[in-house]
């Protein structure tokens, strides 16, 4: 595997893992209650509804779509396929084989 295929899958495994923190975690990746996407936006309205600023999911995902175009923005300039990222409208090289054992854990 090349170094640019490796880079674009560990975009897209790092999306997967970061999303479970940063906007709402997918569902085929995750091992997850069929309600909690469901419990989770309750929990969130519960705490915005008591002050604490909590983004609605409009926001959080837009927040994660503008921080995945300045990473490719930076991985464009390498000459790096950018992964596809459909959650959050984001085209790009499609990746449905990732190998655990080749992702390097950093976040």
């Amino acid at each position: 595997m090349s170094e640019r295929s490796l880079i674009t899958k560990q975009i897209r495994a790092g999306y997967l893992f970061l999303s479970a923190v940063l906007f709402e975690p997918p569902m085929e990746f995750w091992d997850l209650p069929e309600d909690f996407i469901s419990a989770q936006r309750e929990g969130e309205a519960i705490a915005r509804a008591a002050g604490f600023f909590i983004p609605e999911y409009e926001q959080k995902k837009e927040n994660w779509r503008s921080a995945m175009l300045n990473l490719k923005g930076v991985l464009d300039r390498y000459n790096i396929p950018f992964p596809a990222i459909p959650e959050v409208g984001i085209t790009g090289e499609e990746i449905s084989d990732i190998d655990m054992d080749d992702i390097i854990p950093v976040f």
